[in-house]
């Protein structure tokens, strides 16, 4: 299978290029570099099937002069402004990234007759949950600028999907972590890591009852997989969560990061709380519902936090990240 990848410099983009290039794909990858980098699998450059270019998805031409009419069996669509608050800084980025962007891979994907387009979404586009855990049919009320890119780039998936039958697959991630080719320290459990192992307080928004659905970045490639194998008519035109199906508050998520960094150093580790950050959900019981993608693919989060947490104090120390 011939795979193009969005984004495949960054987070999710590396780890998943390296699993592909194992599991014996042709694999190409188009990054714009903005954020991501190259250098996490650059020892790739010489391996059979694989290509690394750089160009940008808001450019409908560049992205045909690129691949040079090169006919993908599916694109992973990943190229993305993410998160609350970049987007929150660079809207007009935040817009034609992720909305126009998705434009673009749409209409290359429908002019080069490419079997399959798998996208990255978020649990964003749900904003506050009237229920928990929240299915795949849950209302679409994004709190933030992310999420409501992350909405109307979903909507041109469905879209395209109807008048064009492309087959198209939407993933909505929970809170990605963990190390993959490499790790991204921004969001909260390597953050607290960071943190922890360089001796600072963990930084709480708010009380720290709020939770989250974690998933560590080996089983997002996982789930990618899986849809990347399955079959058109099994998942084409279809949504699903990928997350662990349990939610975990900020607060526990701080306890076991100290007691992980307290069994491998002997460091206690403070904690400090903030105000509440606006445009974030903040139940208690925060969690996805992954019914449809474990009875339809037999999804399961081979991780569990705390292995991921040790994964990433191992990894922090090995760079020396002190």
């Amino acid at each position: 299978m011939r795979v193009l990848v969005t984004g495949g410099g960054g987070y999710v983009g590396s780890a998943l290029l390296k699993k592909l290039l194992e599991r014996g794909y042709e694999v190409c990858s188009i990054d714009n570099l903005f954020r991501g980098s190259y250098a996490y699998v650059s020892n790739l450059k010489d391996s059979n099937g694989v290509k690394l270019l750089v160009g940008d998805i808001c450019s409908l031409e560049d992205l045909e002069d690129d691949l040079n009419k090169v006919h993908f069996d599916a694109i992973v669509h990943l190229a993305a402004i993410p998160g609350l608050e970049r987007c929150l800084k660079n809207p007009s980025r935040a817009v034609l990234t992720n909305i126009y962007g998705t434009y673009n891979i749409l209409e290359f994907a429908r002019k080069n007759d490419v079997g399959k387009v798998v996208f990255s979404s978020s649990a964003a586009v749900y904003g506050e949950p009237i229920m928990t855990p929240i299915p795949e049919e849950h209302p679409l009320n994004p709190l933030n600028l992310y999420g409501v890119t992350k909405l109307a780039a979903e909507k041109l998936m469905h879209s395209y999907h109807r008048a064009y039958g492309l087959s198209t697959v939407i993933l909505r991630l929970g809170n990605v972590y963990g190390v993959g080719a490499y790790t991204y320290w921004e969001t909260v459990i390597p953050k607290f890591v960071r943190q922890a192992l360089r001796g600072e307080a963990l930084t709480i928004y708010g009380d720290g009852r709020q939770s989250r659905d974690f998933i560590h970045v080996l089983d997002v490639v996982k789930a990618i997989e899986l849809v990347l194998i399955s079959e058109n008519k099994l998942v084409g035109g279809d949504v699903f969560n990928v997350a662990s199906g349990e939610p975990l508050s900020i607060n526990n998520l701080a306890k076991t990061v100290s007691e992980v960094v307290f069994e491998k150093l002997g460091r206690e580790v403070n904690k400090v709380h903030l105000p509440p950050r606006s445009g974030e959900p903040s139940l208690p019981n925060f969690c996805l519902s992954i019914n449809k993608i474990s009875d339809k693919l037999g999804f399961k989060a081979d991780w569990s936090v705390r292995d991921g947490i040790k994964q990433l104090v191992e990894y922090g120390l090995k760079t020396k990240l002190r």
